[in-house]
């Protein structure tokens, strides 16, 4: 499947479409086998997903346009992103309208509807499963350094309240390429696909990494907190071997108390707890593309006794060097 065919396909009327077209404000008839379940004491739809990922840990789809979707939860975690025109959801009783090239990222159990779209609407949803979501792809682009691993933390369920996460379009980050190689790969599948779906969806994620970066940088609403705390955990990224609290504290300008304070408060762990974190994402580093012994590997990233190195990679990744080698 090419661009152009893609593109008839994705603006072709669906039997769906067809149907809200003749019976304008009706909702499918599949919402009479959706099952219902209660959040907050409201009754809302439930949508698992089940007949249609099956065997997959990934969906992609076009949002039916002409009818509103009634206020539901999904069991996965859905990314929606406006491939053409607009695209109005309520979501925790917020309204909020993303424009092309914009993209929303919905946890599980977050409650939201979204209003009718019309012709010139185009909207991918891509659902995963949440182990999918989570071991392939957070855990993977966190693997490169603390920077890397301080944003990918902040997609995580943990690290936010909002249950959502909207990304602006940057003209200068082109995920829309990825997504219609996406969508081809999906709809025309070939030998590898599923590996190749993978590795586009990696892509996509480390871009929207860089949406959120900028975003996070260019957002004067935040005090620019943020972007001093990236800023720091750059410098601890690169210098881990010689840094100490206080070279850092008097680098920026902080008292070495308050800097550990403030580490600790908009990360969630201490400044000894991150030097450890990127000398074991070194480590990890090199044990998977180097063929040095484990021995030098320990010493190369700051640890003379290898008995505690051993102990630190262990509480780090739950296994030894050895098998973490052996598993890359």
């Amino acid at each position: 499947m090419n661009i152009n065919q893609l593109n008839n396909q994705l603006f072709s009327l669906t039997t769906s479409e067809k149907f809200h077209l003749k019976y304008p404000n009706s909702l499918s008839r599949r919402y009479n086998r959706i099952q219902k379940t209660t959040l907050n004491g409201e009754e809302l739809y439930l949508f698992k997903f089940d007949s249609l990922m099956q065997e997959r840990n990934i969906c992609l789809n076009r949002e039916s346009r002409y009818t509103p979707i009634p206020k539901h939860i999904h069991a996965v975690i859905e990314l929606n992103y406006v491939y053409r025109g607009t695209f109005t959801q309520i979501i925790n009783g917020t309204e909020l309208t993303l424009q092309e090239g914009d993209v929303c990222i919905l946890d599980m159990n977050t409650a939201h509807e979204i209003l009718p779209l019309s012709d010139k609407d185009i909207i991918i949803t891509i659902d995963m499963r949440k182990k999918y979501f989570m071991d392939s792809f957070l855990a993977r682009l966190s693997t490169q350094g603390l920077v890397s691993k301080f944003l990918v933390e902040a997609l995580s369920e943990s690290h936010h309240t909002q249950k959502f996460l909207i990304f602006k379009k940057q003209p200068d980050i082109d995920i829309h390429s990825v997504i219609q190689q996406l969508l081809c790969e999906y709809y025309d599948t070939k030998i590898c696909s599923n590996e190749i779906i993978d590795s586009y969806m990696v892509i996509l994620f480390s871009l929207l990494l860089r949406m959120y970066q900028n975003q996070t940088n260019s957002d004067t609403s935040n005090t620019a907190h943020d972007e001093i705390l990236l800023l720091i955990l750059k410098y601890m990224e690169s210098n881990y071997k010689t840094v100490t609290l206080e070279s850092l504290a008097e680098l920026f300008g902080f008292h070495p108390n308050y800097l550990s304070s403030y580490i600790k408060k908009h990360t969630g762990k201490s400044y000894k707890d991150l030097i450890i974190t990127q000398r074991m994402l070194q480590a990890g580093f090199y044990l998977k593309n180097s063929s040095l012994p484990i021995q030098e590997i320990a010493h190369e990233v700051g640890y003379q006794n290898l008995g505690f190195f051993y102990k630190k990679f262990q509480e780090h990744y739950h296994i030894s060097p050895t098998e973490f080698k052996r598993n890359g």
